[in-house]
């Protein structure tokens, strides 16, 4: 539809076209930087994606010192680790469609030029130029940026969940790691004893007080007890090159060394504390409920279907030896397929659903896991307990009566023998309990999403 006459001057026109398309413009509302959307609270993971992925650092198992320390390993890790890398990449790719869902569809320009040149009473025209843009209907714009925001935020969260699992495999292979290297030491202490025993079983039989069974029964259990040495050591390369794969270390002969001894223990909290924490900051919880706020958008978009689009032009017809007349026009594309746009609407109704049924499955899920892992806890921090403070002095006691029992010829050698098993056992127990503790603590610290 025509908006003025033929003959108005080309820079009123002009002005008064770009007067309407910014009105237009602030109309359509082309960002909603202003309500806050962008980045989280703080807005730091805005600007965390705008620093760029960290720099990937040579390793070195020799770097990690006389001591594994953790901290060192989750440096590391952080920063090397090509899993995350992918993950952080994707995050950053999400952002990057944020100033494309609020961006205007590019200006249409056109030109015309008469074959036959049309006369009128000015002069004939020869040729014709106009631009023309199209403006999504009212509130389209900032629906389409919100959603786009939503979807990065969302990506954001599954990088984090990328970086809690990453961390939690860490810590897990780092405390394996740390088991193995009690166990070793534990069986090397119960081979020196064993070692003490075959002493005094030799001076026995040397004397005629034993027989010669028993001193080949010690001599196997020492061969036991050293072969089980030799199968733990042999786990060592295996461990020590899963850790070093987690941190983005590649493939090497070098060993990492042991891990630290008596590292920090977990806190202790409440299961309702530590329920109300994994509602509020399980990366995947954020994530789906994000993507419901999207959904919701996206319900609002497809509403926005039923209204036409409007095109704002503006064109020039170019009279050789007369005034050039401009005319400004308007069009509206006309939504009449109502099939089409109710079944984008319902497409829109039904993702939102089977967001929120996930969401709500998820956290049916979440909550049953932290209940089973608070039991586990609690149930290697009761066995940690028992083994420290009752079992294992017992044990120690019940060896040094042993010993001195058999020395004097009080205590017959199987009893001894069966001692000394009991506090090896009792001592691996412990050591496993308090690396089952541990991992416990790490896996519910990941579900909470600390």
């Amino acid at each position: 539809m025509c908006l003025a006459g033929t003959v108005m001057k080309p820079g009123c026109v002009l002005a008064a076209l770009v007067s309407a398309l910014s009105l237009a413009l602030a109309v359509c509302g082309c960002s909603v930087r202003e309500e806050g959307l962008v980045g989280g609270a703080d807005g730091s993971w805005h600007g965390a994606a705008a620093s760029g992925s960290a720099g990937v650092e040579v390793l070195n198992p020799e770097d990690a010192g006389d001591e594994l320390q953790w901290d060192w390993l989750r440096e590391m890790a952080l920063a090397n680790n090509p899993g995350l890398r992918g993950a952080q990449a994707a995050w950053q790719a999400a952002l990057a469609k944020v100033p494309q869902a609020r961006a205007l569809p590019d200006p249409r320009a056109t030109y015309g030029y008469f074959l036959e040149p049309v006369e009128t009473r000015t002069g004939p025209q020869g040729q014709r130029v106009g631009v023309s843009q199209m403006l999504p209907w009212f509130g389209t714009l900032p629906l389409r940026e919100r959603m786009a925001i939503a979807e990065a935020e969302a990506a954001f969260q599954s990088f984090r969940q990328k970086e809690l699992a990453l961390l939690l495999d860490l810590k897990t292979a780092f405390l394996e790691y740390g088991y193995l290297r009690a166990a070793i030491e534990l069986s090397r202490e119960h081979l020196e004893l064993l070692g003490l025993i075959e002493s005094v079983t030799a001076a026995r039989f040397s004397s005629g007080m034993l027989s010669q069974s028993a001193l080949i029964q010690v001599q196997m259990e020492r061969g036991k007890a050293d072969e089980r040495i030799r199968s733990l050591e042999a786990r060592r390369p295996a461990q020590s090159a899963l850790i070093l794969a987690l941190i983005g270390g590649g493939a090497t002969d070098s060993l990492l060394p042991w891990p630290e001894r008596n590292a920090d223990r977990p806190e202790s909290f409440s299961l309702d504390d530590w329920m109300t924490r994994m509602l509020a900051q399980n990366p995947t919880l954020q994530r789906l409920r994000l993507l419901q706020e999207r959904g919701r958008d996206g319900v609002r978009l497809a509403r926005k279907s039923y209204y036409p689009d409007l095109t704002l032009g503006f064109e020039v017809i170019d009279i050789d030896g007369g005034d050039n007349p401009a005319m400004a026009s308007i069009g509206l594309n006309l939504p009449i397929w109502r099939g089409r746009l109710a079944a984008g609407q319902h497409e829109a109704s039904e993702r939102l659903r089977g967001v929120e049924a996930e969401l709500a499955d998820h956290e049916n899920r979440l909550s049953a896991e932290l209940a089973t892992l608070f039991f586990q806890y609690e149930d290697a921090q009761r066995k940690v307990a028992l083994y420290h403070d009752s079992l294992i002095p017992k044990a120690r006691q019940a060896i040094e009566v042993g010993l001195k029992g058999f020395e004097g010829g009080q205590v017959r050698f199987a009893d001894l023998l069966d001692a000394e098993r009991t506090l090896l056992e009792f001592l691996l127990t412990e050591a496993r309990e308090e690396a089952n503790r541990a991992i416990r603590a790490a896996e519910i610290e990941a579900i909470i999403g600390e």
